[in-house]
């Protein structure tokens, strides 16, 4: 089986430019843990909530946070990306992916074309439910 047919193409994908309070609120209103960072389509990095929650002080949701605390949330995606990637292709086995993503200490594959255009996303969760539910 490949990566196709069970990647998720409907993918959320967010500028270099957005700020970190941008993320926070996309990652509020959705389910998925990672963003893709694009320009014109292109793949150039990964963020996931982990990443976001790693730079935020605890305190920046109460009265105690800070100028400090608060100015974080003005960095930028392109300052906390991954831009290490490892990716697969639509035609990549399901068994190639899943060694990626062991191999690698990671929790998602970007899906891209041969020009590094955004197809897809695939994820450990992905992955458990293919081997859980499909073999």
């Amino acid at each position: 089986m490949l990566v196709e047919q069970i990647m998720s193409s409907n993918v959320h994908c967010v500028s270099p430019e957005d700020s970190i309070k941008d993320l926070r609120s996309v990652f509020s209103a959705v389910s998925y843990h990672h963003l893709l960072v694009t320009k014109d389509s292109t793949l150039l990095g990964v963020i996931s909530d982990r990443d976001v929650i790693s730079i935020l002080s605890p305190f920046i949701d109460t009265v105690d946070a800070t100028e400090q605390d608060t100015a974080l949330l003005e960095k930028l995606a392109k300052d906390i990306m991954s831009t290490e990637l490892i990716t697969a292709e639509k035609d990549t086995s399901i068994d190639t992916a899943a060694i990626f993503l062991l191999e690698n200490n990671i929790s998602c594959l970007p899906v891209v074309s041969e020009d590094d255009h955004v197809e897809g996303i695939i994820t450990w969760k992905d992955m458990l439910k293919y081997y859980v539910y499909a073999t």
